[in-house]
């Protein structure tokens, strides 16, 4: 057993080891919870910004596929407007139709153009439909419309119609640069 002397002392003494015990217990939660309230805030935003560079990520991809995909579409324009005659060539493929009709026996009777009302996208004319008055044998009509149809022009033929008198009402497109 201790001596009533020691015991007083430790008495005594008694409240400093229990505020130091006190001190070390509750010095932890002052010390790191604001540490853990920081690192989950710093969390959340790494959280976010990683989400926000995988959006930027996947953005990159798909406005490098668009960059690809519209030098391909310019490079098809390109093409297609070195392959199209402009508007003025107009006269000389009348003038094809003439030498194709004196060829294959067919007469001309009378040749509208025009260019259509409704234009593309507010900008000029792509094409002028061509109607063509004829008199022919059929025949020399389907040998005509042969001849036009291996022009080196774009013409698309879009309506022939058969008249009982042996004429034909021949309706044709051609395409133009604006």
């Amino acid at each position: 057993m201790m001596n009533p002397k020691e015991v007083q002392r430790l008495r005594e003494r008694a409240p400093f080891p229990l505020v130091v015990t006190l001190i070390m217990f509750f010095a932890p939660q002052f010390l790191i919870d604001p540490q853990v309230e920081n690192l989950e805030t710093t969390g959340k935003t790494f959280d976010g910004l990683v989400t926000q560079v995988r959006g930027s990520l996947r953005q990159r991809t798909i406005d490098r596929g668009l960059a690809a995909r519209r030098a391909e579409v310019v490079r098809e324009m390109d093409r297609l407007g070195a392959w199209l005659p402009p508007e003025d060539y107009l006269p000389a493929l009348i003038d094809q139709f003439n030498a194709l009709a004196g060829i294959t026996g067919v007469e001309i009777r009378s040749v509208v153009y025009r260019f259509p009302p409704t234009v593309p996208e507010g900008g000029q004319s792509r094409r002028v439909d061509i109607h063509l008055a004829l008199a022919a044998s059929y025949r020399a009509m389907r040998t005509f419309l042969q001849a036009v149809e291996g022009l080196p022009s774009p013409l698309v033929l879009t309506e022939v119609v058969a008249n009982q008198d042996q004429t034909f009402t021949v309706s044709l497109q051609h395409l133009v640069k604006p």
